[in-house]
């Protein structure tokens, strides 16, 4: 603990509700003091202390409530202690986050908070806490015909340029979007990390624990996470990444990716270790997502014909309870429902090779334990899947391996398809109902398990589970013409589904319908 001598010019300063200084040690020490209430914004001030402070000194947050309503940039920071202990919570104000956050340099994605530097050290004490007040965004978003990657809906934090730092100690409640972008970020631990983006109104989406980009040697370690998307990601150019003794809640799991996104960039993601790791409710325990080699419109929703690899990932001593997909799945069919144009699942040249699972047991919805569904042209090499004990709640063992261009799998022998294909597009074999509005797989494996959970569904619509997996479609949805069989077309938009993984991205008509 720092002291601080009751000078005048201290007294003065810590009044003036700006900052105190103690130059013992010739390190300075700024406190920064609140405005109290939510008509003040403490940005001002913060980053005033931070002018003064953020160089080889000490930045103190006290155990008390800072109200931000404007973006910063603290990105000059040089051997510098920051200690939280109190909640920085951000402002309701949608127009000016969405007018002023600033850019992240990646997918067109914003941000709220920029912190950068060398040597830096910021520890939360297990109650400093960035509160994004995301239940005004979780609930706003699901108004617009865009629900994805809004244009300006900020992260959390972007951690930009840090290097040889270490973040301990923090909590995350109802980030705006993504709670944590790492980006040309190298040599940084972030230790006993608790990440809750659960909506208090409305069902959180993309909200992402944290997706590392163009960044190395990053140590994720003693992380919670309960989120609405991936609990990590790691995408472009993210080497030598750490993910241990971390519990993951309702989301989708560890993935990579997406990447592939911008035609003709080469991107890789290598040496990703992951190890005791515990799955609740999680659509994954680890997947792998790639665009598809057709460009179709352009980033953040939409792209495609990047170049690359993935490979040298490891996975260690997973525990699941209630999975609700496939554990692990491979889709190198990325695109959104809503750019223009068709994807492929087969053409991406952006090839998956050496991938390592070696324990993965607990209990599932699913009886997939692998769906690999890899493109043709670079097809995925050296997947192996050892010592793995995943059982239904009957007792049932989840045996199925669905495989797509996987060329000589380790551990494991493909039991059968992720998705039949025309002309390179997975599809999904149906029947139509003489109503026309339930769908009946013809085998349920084929099925995304990504549907709209129930708390989203609207109060005043009805909904039908179609048999055997968790998609919902609306019962009043009309298939259009023809509706003769062996006709192909698209799978409708669900809102709330996750749209840009899709499993199968056609229905095939088995029958007619009248």
């Amino acid at each position: 603990m720092v002291s601080f001598i009751p000078t005048i010019l201290t007294l003065l300063l810590a009044v003036s509700g700006s900052v105190a200084t103690n130059d013992k040690h010739h390190r300075k020490s700024c406190i920064v003091k609140s405005g109290g209430s939510n008509a003040t914004d403490d940005a001002p001030a913060i980053l005033k202390a931070f002018k003064k402070c953020g160089r080889k000194g000490r930045v103190v947050f006290e155990p008390t409530n800072y109200y931000v309503n404007s973006v910063m940039d603290i990105s000059w920071l040089d051997d510098v202690d920051i200690d939280i202990h109190g909640t920085l919570l951000w402002s309701t104000d949608i127009q000016y986050w969405l007018e002023n956050s600033m850019d992240v340099g990646y997918q067109n994605q914003s941000t709220a908070l920029i912190i950068g530097g060398d040597n830096v050290r910021i520890n939360g004490h297990g109650t400093g806490t960035f509160d994004g007040n995301g239940d005004y965004w979780y609930q706003w978003i699901r108004q617009q015909p865009n629900t994805s990657n809004y244009p300006g809906r900020p992260h959390a934090v972007t951690f930009g340029n840090l290097t040889n730092s270490a973040i301990r100690g923090l909590t995350f409640l109802r980030s705006q979007m993504w709670t944590m972008s790492i980006i040309y970020s190298h040599h940084v631990l972030l230790d006993s990390i608790l990440v809750n983006n659960t909506g208090n109104w409305a069902q959180s989406s993309n909200t992402d624990g944290a997706d590392t980009i163009r960044s190395s040697h990053i140590t994720f370690n003693n992380w919670t996470v309960y989120n609405g998307d991936d609990s990590l990601s790691m995408k472009a150019n993210s080497t030598d990444i750490t993910i241990k003794n971390c519990k993951f809640y309702n989301g989708l799991g560890i993935a990579m990716g997406s990447i592939g996104q911008y035609n003709g960039q080469y991107e890789t993601i290598e040496r990703v270790t992951a190890e005791n790791i515990e799955y609740v409710n999680t659509l994954h325990a680890f997947y792998i997502k790639t665009w598809t080699a057709d460009q179709n419109g352009y980033p953040p929703n939409g792209g495609g014909g990047g170049l690359g690899f993935a490979s040298d990932l490891k996975l260690k001593n997973l525990t699941t309870t209630g999975l609700r997909g496939a554990a692990f799945a491979i889709s190198q069919c990325t695109r959104f429902s809503g750019a223009p144009g068709q994807g492929n699942c087969t053409n991406s040249e952006f090839q998956i090779r050496d991938v390592k699972i070696d324990g993965l047991t607990g209990d599932s919805k699913s009886t997939r334990v692998a769906s690999l569904q890899c493109s043709a042209v670079a097809p995925c090499t050296n997947i192996n899947i050892a010592n793995v004990g995943l059982h239904l709640s009957n007792g049932t063992v989840a045996a199925d391996y669905l495989c797509g261009n996987v060329v000589n799998p380790g551990g494991f022998n493909c039991t059968g398809t992720p998705c039949p294909a025309i002309d390179g597009m997975p599809v999904l074999d149906i029947r139509i109902a003489d109503r026309g509005a339930t769908v009946t797989p013809r085998s349920a494996a084929r099925i995304s398990n990504t549907g709209m959970p129930s708390s989203m569904r609207p109060k005043d619509k009805r909904y039908r589970k179609v048999s055997g997996s968790n998609l919902t479609l609306p019962i009043n949805w009309k298939v259009p013409a023809p509706r003769t069989s062996g006709a192909t077309l698209p799978i409708p938009t669900i809102p709330g589904m996750k749209d840009d993984f899709p499993i199968c991205s056609m229905i095939r008509l088995v029958s007619s319908s009248s």
